[in-house]
């Protein structure tokens, strides 16, 4: 998906995205757990609604992100922090700026995630921490085995271990499934689109289409538990030190 479609969906579900976001909020709070107490300065890369910058401590916060929109909700959210609209790849901040870059569920939606990779080191100052969460391969298992992962539903997340050959040395990646459950597939669809998951499909029409997404609802439906319906994400959390000069 180009960075354009990326910031208008996301700019067009920013009013209701953390009434969506129950995934997102739980990935955040696994990433702030490893936050030091305090910094000077901190940057969130593709900060969304301020979530996750609004509970960062540190003298100077600033909250990055590709959607206008996404980034006049965090002013709600983050008071005294500042804002910048820009893409992950191309970081229009000085090498060696930012002692705490963390960064939620957003680097999927960069089209070359090594780029991405390269500009949080150039950023971070020396001894800076980098905290980062990805949605990784052997996500949406539930989907895939209901509709076929040959459908082309899904996004391509990278491979814990293609990941892991990307990261500079020292970095540590640390993997972690979470399941989230549904009242219903409206509610599963909508959820999806803030992870990166380019759709779930809708009712199809003609009758072999049809007759396919009647299979589709059941295969997902045989699924479901006493909490609802179930959808896995395997979230990886890569944690790295900048070294000192």
């Amino acid at each position: 998906m180009a960075l354009a479609d990326v910031a208008r969906a996301f700019g067009s579900a920013a009013r209701h995205y953390d009434s969506r976001a129950h995934l997102q909020q739980q990935v955040a709070d696994w990433l702030l757990e490893a936050a030091p107490a305090k910094v000077n300065t901190a940057l969130d890369l593709g900060c969304g609604t301020g979530y996750c910058l609004a509970r960062l401590n540190a003298d100077k916060r600033f909250g990055l992100d590709i959607s206008r929109a996404m980034l006049l909700e965090a002013r709600q959210k983050a008071p005294g922090s500042a804002f910048i609209q820009a893409d992950a790849q191309h970081l229009p901040l000085a090498t060696g700026s930012v002692d705490l870059l963390v960064s939620s569920l957003a680097l999927q939606w960069c089209g070359d995630l090594s780029l991405a990779l390269g500009e949080v080191g150039r950023v971070l100052a020396p001894g800076g921490q980098a905290l980062l969460t990805v949605p990784l391969a052997g996500s949406l298992t539930e989907l895939a085995s209901a509709w076929g992962k040959s459908q082309g539903h899904l996004l391509a997340m990278p491979d814990e271990n293609n990941l892991a050959a990307m990261l500079p040395t020292g970095a540590r990646l640390k993997v972690k499934d979470f399941v989230v459950h549904f009242d219903d597939l409206t509610a599963l669809r909508q959820s999806l689109k803030g992870i990166g998951a380019h759709h779930v499909p809708g009712r199809a029409q003609g009758l072999t289409g049809k007759a396919r997404y009647r299979q589709f609802v059941a295969a997902i439906e045989a699924k479901r538990t006493p909490l609802g319906l179930p959808l896995t994400y395997r979230i990886g959390l890569i944690s790295w030190q900048n070294a000192f000069l």
